[in-house]
């Protein structure tokens, strides 16, 4: 059994990942922004009692991080693995309404808010058994890869959050922990649309067998949902 905590967990991949962890006998904390709104999670929580706790967890804001990290160790004296999974996204963008707020804003959702959890984590994370950080990147922070427009401020929140996995992976204060980058597909989620290629089932799956899998030689390194190294 693994203690696992996982942002954004209220709905797509997130609540997938939830769920398949419960299933196989993982102790989870569900991380999202509006508790009283998660019924899916709610649902898995009357399903598999004393395994899932509910968190209120805002990764845009530092005290909801902190208060969350305080209710997490009430509960464990570790975590395992950290699925960094929340983030937002825009698709309507050019440069002449370039907007400096929205850019900030989505930075601070999908890069500078995974850092925060795991600054406020990492104590529990550095006690687990093997532990793992896993963030949930995209194939559009790939700055090699991107061979036409794709929007600013997605791709550059992804971007950073590559650029941060790789110096948390090598930083001193997280030796001994698995750190990478993960691309989870193109996903039937809200933010994936009824187009993309794979099921969340399918994502989290494979994210999971990734996880798992992982060996001391993958630390900083950037994957696909699949098992395949991705350039940055």
């Amino acid at each position: 059994m693994k203690s696992v905590l996982i942002t954004g967990a209220n709905r797509g991949v997130g609540l997938e990942l939830a769920h398949q962890c419960v299933t196989r006998g993982d102790r989870v904390f569900a991380g999202c922004r509006s508790p009283e709104k998660a019924a899916s999670l709610r649902e898995i929580v009357v399903k598999h009692s004393g395994q899932m706790t509910i968190l209120p967890l805002d990764v845009s804001e530092e005290e909801s991080i902190a208060q969350s990290a305080a209710l997490v160790s009430n509960e464990t004296a570790s975590l395992d693995i950290l699925f960094n999974n929340a983030a937002i996204f825009s698709n309507r963008e050019s440069i002449k309404d370039f907007s400096a707020d929205e850019a900030l804003r989505m930075l601070n959702v999908n890069a500078v808010g995974q850092m925060l959890v795991v600054k406020h984590f990492i104590d529990l994370i550095k006690a687990g058994d093997d532990p793992r950080i896993i963030n949930i990147s995209s194939e559009a922070g790939s700055i090699s890869k991107m061979a036409g427009f794709r929007g600013y401020y997605y791709c550059g929140s992804k971007a950073l959050l590559n650029m941060f996995t790789r110096a948390l992976a090598w930083g001193s204060e997280t030796q001994g922990i698995k750190v990478i980058a993960i691309h989870p597909g193109w996903v039937r989620t809200d933010m994936g649309g009824p187009d993309a290629h794979i099921s969340p089932t399918q994502s989290a799956e494979g994210l999971l067998k990734v996880t798992d899998g992982l060996k001391p030689s993958d630390n900083g390194k950037f994957y696909t949902w699949e098992g395949v190294e991705y350039p940055w």
